[in-house]
């Protein structure tokens, strides 16, 4: 599925009605959804399955949506979010968060669907403006091509490199040392004498561990803390 789109309203009729108006949607097949009525729970569920697209409702009692939305923003900051509410006082507050748009309730099935027509064609777009970031190797006498966005880790095995991607698992011969001169270090960091991480797939840093999408958890030794910290406060603050 080309892309993911997160839900998140306490109130679960809302919900029902957003998730309706997706199925329905003539282009349904192009995305996959997540959804839930208590912000940390769709964080939680953020985890597994990161979002391109969320909906939000700002009125939410337990956290609202502003807050949730600059929890995304600091680890996903190219996800676009578009804010529901019944009130227009939110809006100064709705732009900080660099929201996409922002609809006012009561929300009907033809305001939604010009929304995500218009939220959807700039992913598109901007999907479509940046060249794909891309890996060459050596593997087993055949040459290797490997998306950057395909890649969630690279692990030290011995006299090898194991690169862990979404799909399958490669092993070549190289070291960490070589292998960070020929990737871009702004989108990959090594967190321990045998990881490097790609920094597009990390969601969180705690306990001397790096969580990264699909649930993955990485070491993190005392040398690279301050690197890791330095590098989350950049996307936290850019």
């Amino acid at each position: 599925m080309a892309f993911t789109i997160g839900i998140c309203d306490d109130n679960s009729e809302q919900v029902q009605l957003l998730l309706q108006y997706l199925h329905s949607y003539q282009g349904a097949d192009e995305f996959g959804i997540i959804a839930a009525t208590e912000p940390e729970d769709f964080l939680v569920k953020m985890e597994a399955d990161r979002p391109q697209l969320v909906f939000l409702d700002i009125d939410m009692i337990e956290m609202n949506g502003i807050r949730l939305g600059e929890k995304i923003k600091a680890f996903y900051e190219d996800t676009v979010i578009v804010y529901i509410t019944a009130h227009e006082e939110y809006a100064l507050e709705a732009f900080r968060v660099r929201a996409f748009h922002y609809l006012l309730k009561p929300l009907t099935k033809e305001k939604f669907y010009l929304v995500l027509e218009e939220a959807l064609n700039f992913m598109k777009k901007k999907r479509g403006a940046r060249p794909e970031r891309k890996l060459i190797i050596q593997v087993k006498g055949e040459i290797a091509s490997l998306n950057y966005s395909e890649i969630y880790y690279f692990e030290k095995i011995g006299h090898q490199i194991k690169i862990h991607t979404e799909n399958r698992d490669i092993c070549y011969y190289n070291n960490l040392l070589n292998l960070l001169g020929e990737i871009d270090a702004d989108c990959f960091i090594q967190c321990h004498q045998g990881y490097i991480a790609n920094v597009e797939k990390i969601r969180g840093f705690r306990d001397k561990t790096l969580f990264l999408d699909g649930n993955l958890k990485l070491p993190v030794s005392r040398s690279f803390v301050d690197n890791i910290k330095e590098m989350l406060a950049r996307r936290l603050f850019a």
